[in-house]
């Protein structure tokens, strides 16, 4: 259980614990980096070892603004990880996965290759950059 300010405050109210000192925020607080996860990692890793040339947040198109969480150059592919699996993800609202079709859609008439990965499918990511090696010869 996490013991938030509100929790504390609550079981403070209710008598269930005497007096706690909360800290104030400080004023020049941290921002801690959000963990990158494994599946990322995967895909980075496999990435890496391909021998490929490879960029991470890749503005491929300048009027929309849109990125691919990764690209491959040479192979004018692009790769996505969704987020699907968190709580809050705007892949799951009817927005968010509009404009993503949206954006999959420009990058496919721009004549991009678009590779989507999700927790369940993220190792498939070897077999495919291998495919795409292989056509490219």
């Amino acid at each position: 259980m996490t013991w938030s300010k509100s929790i504390l405050s609550k079981l403070q109210k209710e008598g269930k614990i005497k007096n706690v000192f909360i800290p104030p925020e400080p004023k020049n607080k941290i921002k801690i980096p959000k963990e990158i996860g494994k599946y990322k990692l995967h895909i980075n890793s496999v990435l890496k070892s391909s021998g490929l040339e490879f960029k991470e947040e890749y503005q491929f198109d300048e009027n929309r603004k849109f990125r691919f969480d990764w690209v491959i150059p040479e192979l004018k592919t692009g790769i996505e990880f969704e987020g699907i699996m968190s709580e809050k993800s705007r892949h799951t609202t009817i927005e968010g996965f509009s404009n993503d079709c949206i954006k999959y859609n420009l990058a496919q008439c721009n004549g991009w290759k678009v590779l989507r990965y999700t927790v369940l499918n993220y190792l498939e990511i070897e077999n495919d950059i291998k495919l795409l090696i292989e056509k490219a010869k």
